[in-house]
């Protein structure tokens, strides 16, 4: 019994790490700093482990039977909402228009730097770090994996109600303890990237004064 719960929490840990998880994740975790990813993925995590254990529990005690068409229609829906996350996530990196028209009817640009880009990601971050938002996504991607634990889950398990509701748990704490993985790794490559853009931006500033110094001195008489 220790073995086959055990192999319950080691699907878990797998289950978190699906591709559609870990993109779902990325996408919520990836602004911001440490405390608000892993504050978002373990939101995101228990969404998730609580539909996926009250749905799959409730199957085996009622002895409901799920239609492999409803898993594949629900498999749907988190792809529509996997879409839709990839075209926000694009969408508020993009800087609104630098201009702006004056009353004398002259036209003054911005350059957008630093300021200029943080304005939509930071009013992504606010939504995203919202509570009831990232509770929610992970429920709703946890809607199509509810037939999936229910056939993971030994007779064995199914026909003791105390185990079952170990073996779910157990599954859930797998499944939570993955997604703040992955929101932990995904914050940590997202810093090391913005610094390193930062660095290659000093270096090619650099690379240009020097340049451009050599360029003056050598022209000159």
């Amino acid at each position: 019994m220790l073995i086959v719960l055990g192999s319950l929490f080691g699907q878990g840990l797998l289950h978190g790490v699906g591709p559609d998880h870990c993109l779902a994740i990325g996408a919520l975790a990836s602004r911001g700093g440490l405390r608000r990813a892993l504050a978002v993925s373990v939101r995101f995590g228990l969404g998730h482990m609580a539909v996926l254990g009250v749905l799959a529990t409730a199957a085996v005690v009622a002895g409901v039977v799920i239609p492999e068409r409803w898993e594949s229609a629900l498999e749907v829906v988190g792809g529509a909402s996997l879409l839709a996350l990839g075209c926000w996530t694009l969408l508020s990196g993009v800087p609104s228009d630098p201009t702006h028209h004056h009353g004398d009817g002259v036209t003054h640009s911005h350059d957008l730097t630093e300021h200029g880009r943080s304005g939509a990601a930071s009013a992504s971050a606010s939504l995203t770090s919202k509570g009831p938002f990232s509770l929610a996504a992970g429920a709703l991607f946890g809607l199509s994996g509810v037939r999936g634990l229910v056939l993971a889950l030994p007779l064995m398990v199914q026909r003791n109600p105390a185990v079952l509701v170990a073996g779910v748990v157990l599954f859930g704490l797998g499944v939570l303890l993955s997604m703040v993985l992955v929101g932990y790794l995904t914050q940590r490559i997202a810093t090391a990237a913005h610094r390193a853009e930062k660095g290659l931006r000093v270096l090619v500033g650099l690379s240009s004064m020097a340049c451009g110094a050599w360029w003056v001195i050598d022209h000159i008489g």
